[in-house]
């Protein structure tokens, strides 16, 4: 057996338990909002939100737009998190004056999780997140 071999097959035994422990959880990226972070179809992970402060990559339920969003942390206001996507060219604004927050920011209890860093560095691997995205768009087009 191959060192190449023991490496796919150690890095395919790390997915597995990533992805079927509850200790990680994975979003898939959508759009071009925090390009360069992330690029469209990336994947990336994240966990329980703790210490949330400036700067943060947090994941939340919009309720204006009733989707996920990933975005960095503006600003905090006390219990709300104001947020923006990192391309200025398609987040000239943070996210509480385009619409996709309310205008105080998003409140705690929105958040579902902060996005996982190390040292300073966004975990995401480029491509693997458009696997997620066609098979919910597969399933969403046989419920209809």
């Amino acid at each position: 057996m191959k060192k190449s071999d023991i490496a796919l097959i150690v890095l395919i035994v790390l997915i597995y338990i990533v992805f079927y422990s509850n200790i990680v959880s994975s979003a898939s990226v959508e759009g071009v909002s925090m390009y360069p972070v992330f690029q469209n179809g990336a994947l990336t992970f994240y966990q329980e939100p703790v210490n949330v402060g400036y700067h943060s990559v947090i994941i939340y339920k919009s309720p204006q737009l009733h989707t996920y969003v990933i975005h960095r942390v503006v600003r905090v206001d006390g219990n709300y998190y104001v947020t923006q996507g990192v391309d200025k060219i398609s987040n000239p604004q943070p996210d509480n004056q385009i619409g996709l927050e309310p205008a105080p920011g998003i409140p705690q209890n929105y958040v579902v999780g902060q996005v996982i860093e190390v040292d300073g560095y966004i975990i995401s691997i480029p491509y693997l997140g458009y696997l997620s995205i066609l098979i919910s768009s597969f399933i969403s087009a046989f419920a209809r």
